[in-house]
């Protein structure tokens, strides 16, 4: 892990982005100055968090399913349309709309341009998803994410993009490259070692949150603008992950996905991977306007986090207490660790 954080700051450090111009020509940025240790810490931070969640999706990915349904794309190829088709557009348009400063917008296209989460899986599974499409979609748009995610930057970046504002997409692109290395430490070891896979999935989920904590901590100590920023950012952090959630299903839908596909869907588009938006963010872009920048994708995790759980519990409370049970539902019921959880907080007194 130690040598990937090098070579991931060794990178993205050669040469300073042209974007650092923004910072002399625009009185409307406030600019600053951190120490070399902190600034260290937070890059150790934010790398550490995206390995452990790439690493953590190599380490659910079955090779034999993934061939299946790369042999039979059709669930794949509508997350993909939804993961990069709607989300890219719907930041765009918010950026638009809300009429946002260069760096918010920068910061808000980087996060709709990113791919799924590794969360998400244990979210479908939590909705009673497609685990295997699932799995399979999260895998597929982290790979396409190196040439996709430039190329929907470039694209959507264009009303902001001028001699003074420019994206450093190479930057960007040999960061999505290297995402490779974690991905394939963890299908290694799901491949070597079943059961040690299983268990860092297990307790992986724990670390990635305290180190998120550990990174808004040191944000918040680093740059003391980091969480002061116009309403529109909060407002966006909220709308974005919503019709993400929303449109997703309405898409798969319209494909004719069966429920569980849907469902699937729904959580892919909405749940994106806020540990690589980070990191990108924080390695490829000057450091002076790294608070600026950080605070949509912390904001984005935040939402898409409580959005989330309102869909599943919503989801799990309908299914307890309306759906008539079929035989699936009751090989699975005691196995499902919320459901019973739930059964247990809404049941009734006698």
């Amino acid at each position: 892990m130690e040598s990937l954080n090098q070579s991931l700051a060794m990178a993205v450090a050669s040469t300073d982005s042209p974007l650092s111009n923004l910072t002399q020509n625009s009185s409307a940025v406030q600019t600053t100055e951190v120490s070399p240790g902190l600034d260290m810490a937070m890059n150790v931070v934010f790398v550490t968090l995206s390995c452990l969640i790439l690493f953590a999706m190599g380490c659910a990915v079955d090779i034999d399913v993934m061939i299946q349904h790369i042999k039979r794309p059709y669930g794949i190829g509508v997350g993909v349309l939804s993961q990069f088709g709607l989300m890219p557009l719907v930041a765009f348009l918010l950026c638009l709309g809300f009429q946002m400063e260069p760096i918010r917008a920068m910061s808000v296209l980087v996060v709709g341009c990113c791919p799924g989460g590794s969360v998400s899986n244990v979210l479908a599974y939590l909705v009673d998803g497609d685990m295997s499409l699932s799995i399979c979609m999260t895998t597929a748009s982290t790979a396409l994410a190196m040439g996709l995610m430039p190329l929907c930057l470039w694209i959507y970046s264009q009303p902001w993009a001028t001699p003074q504002v420019v994206i450093p997409y190479w930057k960007i692109a040999v960061t999505l490259v290297l995402i490779v290395v974690p991905v394939s430490l963890g299908i290694l070891l799901k491949y070597k070692s079943p059961k040690g896979a299983w268990l860092f999935l297990k307790i992986g989920g724990f670390f990635g949150f305290f180190i998120l904590l550990a990174g808004a901590v040191l944000g918040g100590i680093s740059y003391k603008n980091m969480w002061v920023g116009p309403t529109s950012t909060f407002v966006a952090a909220v709308i974005l992950p919503l019709i993400g959630y929303t449109f997703g299903y309405l898409i798969a839908w319209l494909f004719r996905m069966d429920i569980p596909g849907r469902k699937t869907v729904c959580i892919e588009t909405g749940n994106q991977n806020i540990g690589l938006a980070l990191a990108i963010l924080k390695l490829t872009f000057p450091t002076k306007i790294a608070g600026e920048l950080l605070l949509f994708p912390l904001m984005y995790g935040v939402f898409q986090g409580i959005e989330a759980a309102i869909i599943i519990v919503t989801y799990q409370i309908w299914k307890i207490k309306c759906r008539k049970p079929n035989e699936d539902d009751e090989k699975g019921q005691d196995s499902d660790p919320t459901t019973l959880l739930l059964q247990k907080l809404i049941k009734r007194p006698n």
